[in-house]
């Protein structure tokens, strides 16, 4: 190996400079504040089933469908 070779794989370990940090971090919040949103509409199924006389069976699309399109949406 020459030195040549040797100098450019050291200068390529510095290349990020601790971005791939922020970004796993701000990725791992992104998630969370996603996927944590279709939950918090849990609260009012209950209010709303009594406002429309509807059973859970006829309430529990809407958090499936949502679910879904955030998944297969990316």
């Amino acid at each position: 190996m020459s030195q040549g070779e040797a100098a450019g794989r050291g200068a390529a370990q510095f290349q990020d400079q601790g971005w791939a940090w922020m970004v796993l971090l701000a990725a791992v919040v992104l998630q969370g504040l996603t996927l944590g949103f279709p939950s918090c509409f849990g609260v009012f199924f209950t209010d709303l089933q009594h406002e429309f006389q509807a059973s859970n069976s006829q309430t529990s699309w809407f958090p499936s469908i949502m679910v879904a399109v955030l998944h297969g949406g990316g």
